[in-house]
């Protein structure tokens, strides 16, 4: 069985559960920016170089289509996974200009399901940068990440703690989701935020993912 083959399987046996635990078609009525037609991405030795996710409806930039994002997943599973999000009410990265603003912005985050934990139903933030890796543009139906190291260091964005990440460059899956900062009842807050979920988890079809490798010359 290849390494590409396993991946998947681990990816989407995680995602699943976060899947299945809302109605289906969800994501449809969230809003067809959410459903990501495909995605290419552009690789070299240390970094993702492009990550461009085309949309099947114009993606909001100011703040109107809630808190939501777009993600690609290496060879590191949920340790390392880039994210390019969007919402207004919690200042986690040093791209915001403050809590309102929900300017586009990137950030590393490291994923867990914990089993004994009411508050999300599925998958959960468990490490977030503050600072941002790479750039992010946003417009019309397409939202392009560029320049994603695969080794980031940083503080966390909500404990302020150390935190470093390794992605690399066998990228096995993008998706869309939506994000839900709740409380400890597991009710959505933005003042007392207890637990990060990640929701409403859509993949990108294998066929509509496209990687490719480019060698730089110096």
């Amino acid at each position: 069985m290849t390494k590409k083959l396993l991946l998947g399987i681990t990816i989407t046996a995680v995602f699943a559960v976060s899947i299945l635990a809302f109605p289906f078609g969800i994501v449809e009525a969230v809003g067809s920016f959410l459903d990501v037609k495909h995605t290419q991405v552009l690789t070299d030795s240390s970094e993702v170089e492009k990550a461009i996710f085309s949309t099947k409806s114009n993606v909001p930039t100011d703040g109107s289509g809630g808190a939501f994002g777009y993600g690609y997943i290496s060879g590191a599973g949920l340790e390392a996974i880039a994210v390019t999000t969007t919402h207004a009410g919690v200042l986690d990265s040093s791209a915001q200009a403050g809590a309102s603003d929900p300017v586009w912005h990137n950030h590393y985050v490291s994923l867990q399901q914990l089993d004994d934990d009411t508050k999300c139903p599925g998958l959960e933030v468990l490490d977030i940068s503050f600072q941002e890796p790479g750039d992010v543009d946003v417009k019309h139906k397409f939202a392009s990440m560029e320049d994603i190291p695969y080794y980031f260091a940083g503080t966390h964005s909500l404990s302020g703690t150390p935190v470093s990440f390794l992605a690399d460059e066998n990228i096995g899956a993008a998706v869309s989701f939506t994000i839900d900062p709740v409380d400890g009842n597991g009710d959505t807050s933005v003042t007392d935020i207890q637990a990060v979920c990640i929701n409403d988890v859509s993949f990108v079809d294998e066929d509509d993912l496209k990687v490719r490798k480019v060698n730089k010359i110096f």
